[in-house]
C-alpha cells in the first residue's frame, strides 16, 4: 500500500482523478450531442471517424518534443532532486487540460439547425401565346419557394400534354389530367384530348380517332426561336431551357392554390391550332388558349432544371452548423489524447519502478478511475431534468475538473516528475542490467503496436455509437452515463494490483483474454438489444480495457529506451485510442447509419468472429512459436551487481535471489508482460 500514502503521489491522483472524470462527464454523449445540433447521422459518423485521426497528433508532437527538451535538464545533484523537465511535463499536460476544457465547451456555441425529410411536390409546365411557365406546389403553408440570381439553366422532360382554356385564376391548370401522367415507371400514353377505355383483361386502348386528331394538331412548344413538337409516340419530351427565380421574396406563390411560379428567361410559346381553340372555347365566353404538360421526374432527370428543387424545411444553416462543429472537434479532441499520453508518461516516472521492485502503475490508474465511475450518471441525471439544455453541465462538468486538474499540476512544484535516466538505478547507485538488455528490436515494438490497435478497433465497435443504441431503446442519459459506471468500479480493484497480475499472467495472455471477452461481448450484444445485456457487457471492460491499458503502459514502459519515456506512452494511446478508434467507427458506423436493427447483430457477429480469430492465431503464434524460440536462458546475474548487493545486504557473500533484477531470469528484462 506504499504507493497510496506516498505523499508525493497524492497530487498526480487528484490530477488522473480529475482527468478522467471529465473524459466520463462528455465521452457517453458527444454522439447524441451532435444529433442534437441538428448534424445528421452521416455527418456524426464523419466527425466521429475523422477526428480521431487528427487527435494523433497531440500524442505524436508532445511526446517526442517533451523527450527532447528533457535532455540535459535533470538533476545536477547526483539524482536525488526533481529535475527541469518535471515542470515541462506539468506545464504542458495541464495546458492540454485547460485546452480541452476550453474546446469543448466551444461545441455549446454550434448554432443549432433543423432539417426535416425532403418533400416532392407536383411540377406543371404551362404556355400559351405569351409566354411559359414552370409551376411547382408548395411544400407547406406558408413556406416560400426556391430563389436562385440570374437565370438557373437545364431541361425539363414534360409527358401527357393538354390542351385547354386557361383564366385568371390558371383554374384548368389545377384540374386533374385527363391522360394518365407518365413517369419512369409507367407507360406514356400521350393525347390532347385522350380518351382511356379498359379492354376485357383490363389494360388500356386509345381511342384511333383521339390519336388521328392528335397526329394532325400536335402541341408545339417554342423556346427561343426553336419550336418542339410534342408527338404521342414519344416516350417523353425534353425541353432545354432557363427559368427565372420569383422576383420578389413576396412573390412565392398564388394565393389561393398555392403554387409557386417560375417564368422562362427567353422567349416562349405554345401554338394551338385554330380548329383547337374552337373545341376548347365552345362556350364562347373569354378563354385564353394554353397548353399545359406534366413534368416528369423534375428531381431525378439528369440535368434536369429543378434538380435540387426539393422542399426542405430547414432552420439555420446545416452547412455552417457542420463545418463549425467539425472544426471545433478536430481541435477538441487533440487535447485529451495527448493529456493521456502525457499522464500515462507521469505515473511511469512517479512510481519510479526500479530493480527492486513494482512502480504500481496500476494503483494510481484505480483512483483516478473513480471519477470515471462516479461522475457519468451524475451529469446524465442533470442532462435528463434539463430538455432545454440538456448537454449543458455535462461540458460545464468535464470543463470544471479539466482546469482543477491544470490548476493541481501548475501549483505543485514537488510532483516527482524529473528525467527518467536519474532514478533508473539500484540502491547500491548501480545500473540494473545493461541498456541493451532494456530495450528491445523495433520489430516488437510495431507487433505490440497493431495488438494494441486491433483491441482499439473492438473498443471502438462497440463504444462509438453505443449511445445511439440506448436511444433507439428509449434509454436515459443517466442509464447511458451507468454504463461507464459499470466498466469502470469493477475495474478499481484490478487496477490496484494490475502490475503484479500482469507480471504473473504475461502480457500475451492479458491481450489473448481481452480477445476472448471481446468475442464475449459482440456476442451478448448480437444476441440481444437489452439494456441489463449492454449493462452485462460493459462489465467486462476490465479485461477488454482496464487491464490491457495498464498492460501496454508497463510493456512499452521496458520496450522503449528511457530517455524515449513520454514517446514510448504516445504510441499505445495513438494505436489504441486514435487509429483503432477510427477503424471501429468507421466500420459500426456504417450500420449505426443505416438503423438496421439486424444489420447492427450482423455486425456484431462479424467482429465477435474476428476477435475470436485473432485470439487463436496470437495464442498459437506465440506459445507455439515465440515463446520457445525466444525465451531468455537462465544465466547468473552480473558479477559487479552481486558485489554490490553483496556489500550492502548480506555480510557472509551470499544474497537473496529476489535482490537480483526479480530472481536471475528477469521477468522484466525479458518482457514477461
Amino acid at each position: 500500500m506504499g504507493s497510496f500514502v506516498n505523499r508525493n503521489l497524492i497530487t498526480l491522483k487528484c490530477v488522473l482523478f480529475c482527468f478522467l472524470a471529465g473524459i466520463g462527464c462528455i465521452y457517453p454523449f458527444l454522439p447524441l450531442h451532435m444529433l442534437s445540433v441538428g448534424l445528421d447521422r452521416g455527418e456524426a459518423r464523419l466527425i466521429s471517424a475523422v477526428t480521431p485521426c487528427i487527435a494523433l497528433l497531440g500524442p505524436a508532437l508532445l511526446g517526442p518534443l517533451i523527450d527532447k527538451l528533457s535532455v540535459g535538464r535533470g538533476s545536477t545533484g547526483g539524482g536525488t532532486g526533481p529535475s527541469g523537465s518535471g515542470k515541462l511535463l506539468r506545464i504542458v499536460t495541464a495546458l492540454c487540460l485547460i485546452l480541452s476544457a476550453l474546446f469543448y465547451t466551444l461545441l455549446l456555441t454550434v448554432p443549432y439547425t433543423e432539417r426535416h425529410e425532403a418533400r416532392r411536390p407536383r411540377v406543371l409546365f404551362m404556355c400559351d401565346a405569351d409566354g411559359g411557365k414552370v409551376m411547382q406546389e408548395v411544400c407547406t403553408e406558408g413556406m416560400r419557394c426556391n430563389r436562385w440570381d440570374g437565370e438557373k439553366s437545364g431541361v425539363l422532360a414534360v409527358g401527357a400534354c393538354e390542351y385547354g382554356c386557361a383564366d385568371e385564376n390558371m383554374t384548368w391548370v389545377m384540374q386533374p389530367f385527363k391522360t394518365i401522367p407518365t413517369t419512369t415507371t409507367l407507360r406514356p400514353l400521350y393525347n390532347s384530348v385522350f380518351n382511356a377505355t379498359t379492354t376485357t383483361n383490363g389494360s388500356l386502348s386509345e381511342d384511333p380517332e383521339d390519336e388521328t386528331d392528335f397526329e394532325i394538331n400536335p402541341p408545339h412548344l417554342c423556346y427561343n426561336g426553336q419550336c418542339l413538337v410534342y408527338m404521342q409516340h414519344a416516350k417523353r419530351m425534353r425541353v432545354p431551357l432557363s427559368l427565372l427565380a420569383p422576383e420578389l421574396p413576396d412573390d412565392n406563390s398564388t394565393d389561393e392554390s398555392n403554387w409557386c411560379t417560375y417564368k422562362t428567361s427567353g422567349p416562349s410559346k405554345c401554338i394551338v391550332p385554330p380548329e383547337k381553340i374552337e373545341e376548347i372555347n365552345r362556350d364562347g365566353g373569354e378563354c385564353t388558349p394554353a397548353v399545359r404538360c406534366e413534368v416528369l421526374d423534375p428531381y431525378d432527370e439528369p440535368d434536369g432544371v429543378l434538380a435540387d428543387a426539393e422542399c426542405r424545411l430547414v432552420i439555420g444553416d446545416p452547412a455552417y452548423t457542420f463545418w463549425s462543429y467539425f472544426v471545433i472537434r478536430l481541435f477538441a479532441d487533440i487535447w485529451p489524447t495527448a493529456a493521456l499520453a502525457l499522464l500515462s508518461a507521469a505515473c511511469v516516472i512517479a512510481t519510479r519502478e526500479t530493480s527492486l521492485g513494482r512502480g504500481d502503475v496500476g494503483r494510481q490508474l484505480a483512483f483516478g478511475t473513480l471519477g470515471l465511475a462516479i461522475f457519468p450518471p451524475l451529469a446524465g441525471l442533470a442532462a435528463d431534468n434539463m430538455p432545454e439544455t440538456p448537454f449543458l453541465v455535462p461540458f460545464l462538468l468535464h470543463a470544471m475538473f479539466m482546469l482543477i486538474g491544470a490548476l493541481i499540476l501548475i501549483v505543485d512544484s514537488h510532483m516527482p516528475l524529473s528525467t527518467p535516466e536519474w532514478w533508473w538505478h539500484t540502491s547500491t547507485g548501480v545500473l540494473t542490467m545493461p541498456m541493451s538488455a532494456v530495450r528491445r528490436y523495433g520489430a516488437e515494438t510495431a507487433a505490440v503496436f497493431a495488438v494494441v490497435a486491433l483491441l482499439g478497433t473492438l473498443w471502438s465497435g462497440i463504444d462509438a455509437y453505443l449511445p445511439w443504441t440506448m436511444v433507439k431503446m428509449n434509454s436515459t442519459s443517466l442509464l447511458a452515463g451507468l454504463t461507464l459506471t459499470a466498466g469502470a468500479l469493477p475495474a478499481v480493484p484490478a487496477l490496484c494490483w494490475a502490475e503484479a497480475l500482469v507480471d504473473y499472467i504475461g502480457h500475451s495472455n492479458v491481450f489473448i483474454a481481452a480477445f476472448t471477452f471481446y468475442c464475449l461481448r459482440y456476442t451478448a450484444l448480437a444476441s440481444s438489444t437489452d439494456y441489463n445485456v449492454i449493462v452485462i457487457s460493459e462489465l467486462f471492460e476490465v479485461f477488454t480495457l482496464s487491464l490491457v491499458w495498464v498492460t501496454a503502459v508497463l510493456y512499452f514502459r521496458h520496450l522503449v529506451p528511457r530517455k524515449y519515456t513520454t514517446t514510448g506512452q504516445a504510441l499505445p494511446v495513438i494505436a489504441h485510442f486514435c487509429l483503432g478508434r477510427c477503424i471501429g467507427a468507421i466500420i459500426s458506423g456504417m450500420v449505426s447509419l443505416e438503423q438496421s436493427v439486424d444489420s447492427s447483430r450482423d455486425v456484431y457477429r462479424a467482429l465477435g468472429v474476428l476477435a475470436l480469430l485473432a485470439a487463436v492465431v496470437y495464442l498459437a503464434l506465440y506459445h507455439l512459436l515465440l515463446a520457445p524460440r525466444c525465451a531468455a536462458p537462465a544465466a547468473p546475474p552480473p558479477t559487479h551487481l552481486l558485489q554490490g548487493l553483496n556489500s550492502n545486504g548480506a555480510s557472509n557473500g551470499t544474497y537473496s535471489p529476489m535482490r537480483v533484477y526479480h530472481e536471475e531470469r528477469s521477468r522484466k528484462g525479458h518482457f514477461r508482460y
